[in-house]
């Protein structure tokens, strides 16, 4: 169903004089019932999933491992810290960044709170194949012959305990649960065959973790290091509402724990059904509007509104701030190289990479675009994105504008002359036709 706000969504970007209030329908979910974090917690650690309790987990050397500063972040650290202090002061705290850029002490400083930063300042690792200091080590293969690396940092522990929020994400279906170790804390050879796997398949995307042969290659990822560095992994995941409220948390196996809070509370926190609409305005907002790269991902969630035949094309408008530019090198390399080359030949061509190992962490971006060129037009609207931003999306067949009307005036009135449908919290939204 759909909920009404107020225009200020598209008043943060300049507002529109063409679109009339009259003509938009907003889209978002109806939150879930919210609880207090120690409520949360509480419920959290009486009910494990999938393995012992908390307070009967065997070897006290833990790593509690956080996400990077695209995410939303744990609302637990506090007390998880003040419940494992009684048993250790061994604790280790590692942000798992995959291959982003490195969190600045500023950012793990806020996380953390300056009381536990000046406790544990020297205990905390940043995991990042940008990070000189992050060096990996090989210890198995998955089913599917993906070589495990992970980070060095890892191996001194015998219990990580690793707290991300689920919501929706564009390949992995989910974001939060075995995605702490991979991509989180592994190496770049084993995040870029783990990415291969969603080149031309269609299974890997939003919602979906049973056949999706990428998460289900991460999800083996536990098993390895508990085999063969006798290391236990744990999650105390969340799912919040997309307006910041808490729903629910679970802890316990990584696979169980994290597929509980997915299908019965993120599913359910973060869809929603509406009508289709060949005019699509969707904001990227929160830590994943920063960067072209994490803001994308609302325009993938966004198609889920279009994609009908007929002509004018169906178009989606991104509405993000932008402000930290582009994003990674391995994706402006990529954009660069496919930016401008028709849907069918990206995915023949990244097929053919892929088959060669030659795929990077960055290329299931072009290929997603690729596979969602045939529902609609994509376009930025950025009033004050830096130069490189606008410079750089001239090389693809994305446009830039800086005014919601000048990209409205490029379109054909008709996509937007009687409906346009607007997705306020675009980075945390699956729309689905009703």
């Amino acid at each position: 169903m759909t909920t009404t706000v107020s225009l200020s969504v598209l008043d943060e970007f300049g507002g529109s004089k063409l679109l009339t209030p009259d003509k938009i329908r907003y889209v978002q979910a109806n939150p879930l019932p919210t609880k207090p974090t120690d409520l949360a917690l509480k419920e959290a650690l009486a009910t494990p999933v999938g393995a012992r309790p908390f307070d009967r987990e065997k070897g006290w050397s833990p790593a509690i491992i956080l996400g990077d500063s695209t995410r939303k972040q744990s609302p637990f650290i506090r007390q998880l810290i003040s419940l494992i202090e009684p048993k250790t002061d061994d604790i280790k705290i590692i942000f798992a960044c995959g291959t982003h850029i490195p969190t600045n002490p500023s950012f793990i400083r806020e996380v953390l709170g300056d009381e536990i930063y000046k406790k544990y300042e020297k205990s905390v690792r940043v995991s990042s194949t940008q990070n000189p200091t992050s060096k990996y080590e090989w210890i198995g293969v998955t089913g599917r012959g993906t070589p495990v690396e992970l980070n060095k940092e890892l191996f001194d522990r015998d219990l990580l305990i690793s707290s991300l929020n689920v919501q929706p994400h564009y390949f992995a279906g989910y974001e939060g649960g075995a995605k702490a170790l991979l991509p989180g804390c592994a190496g770049l050879k084993t995040i870029t065959t783990n990415h291969g796997y969603v080149i031309g398949n269609s299974n890997c995307r939003e919602l979906m973790i049973k056949g999706n042969p990428l998460r289900e290659d991460m999800n083996e990822v536990p098993a390895i290091l508990k085999e063969y560095m006798k290391i236990e992994h744990r999650i105390l995941d969340f799912v919040y509402n997309q307006n910041g409220t808490l729903v629910k948390a679970a802890y316990g196996d990584p696979g169980l724990a994290h597929q509980q809070l997915a299908e019965n509370f993120s599913r359910r926190a973060h869809t929603v059904q509406s009508r289709p609409s060949t005019l699509v305005i969707t904001k990227a907002d929160g830590p994943m509007g920063q960067n072209l790269y994490q803001a994308l991902k609302a325009s993938a969630f966004a198609t889920g509104l279009t994609g009908q035949s007929g002509q004018p094309k169906s178009a989606i408008i991104l509405l993000a701030t932008l402000e930290n530019g582009i994003g990674s090198e391995a994706f402006r390399k990529e954009m660069e190289t496919y930016g401008k080359m028709e849907p069918t030949a990206v995915i023949e061509d990244l097929k053919k990479r892929a088959k060669a190992g030659r795929v990077t962490e960055a290329s299931q971006k072009p290929n997603r675009l690729a596979l969602d060129d045939a529902k609609a037009d994509f376009i930025v609207v950025s009033p004050k994105a830096p130069s490189v931003v606008e410079e750089f999306l001239a090389k693809t067949r994305i446009r830039f504008y800086r005014a919601i009307d000048d990209a409205l005036r490029s379109l054909d009135s008709k996509l937007y002359e009687r409906d346009a449908a607007v997705i306020p919290y675009g980075s945390a939204t699956v729309p689905i036709l009703s």
